[in-house]
């Protein structure tokens, strides 16, 4: 009696099943360790002088609003707002920024 609820027909789901793989592929190359157990780094392993947490960017120290992507013309602006947007895009702290 409940089986008809989670037939194909009745839950309108047509699609047919994507195919797969017996096994996932292998993954290539190593993990490379740059801490020990205390979770210290490792001599050797570089480390930025400006912050521990190198160049990342917290929500709250994001800009107010997210810089347009570079235009590839810029002819069918005004000068204005050509000026406007590469102004934008030269001030902005996601520039320098690697959230990874």
């Amino acid at each position: 009696q409940y089986q008809n609820a989670f037939d194909p027909k009745r839950l309108q789901n047509w699609n047919v099943p994507s195919g797969y793989k017996e096994r996932p592929t292998k993954l290539e190359g190593f993990t490379q360790i740059v801490a020990n157990n205390r979770g210290h780094l490792l001599p050797g392993v570089p480390r930025s002088a400006t912050s521990p947490w190198g160049t990342f960017l917290g929500t709250w120290d994001m800009p107010k609003s997210i810089p347009p992507c570079p235009p590839t013309s810029l002819t069918a602006r005004s000068a204005k707002a050509a000026d406007k947007i590469l102004a934008a895009q030269q001030r902005s702290k996601l520039n320098t920024a690697s959230n990874g």
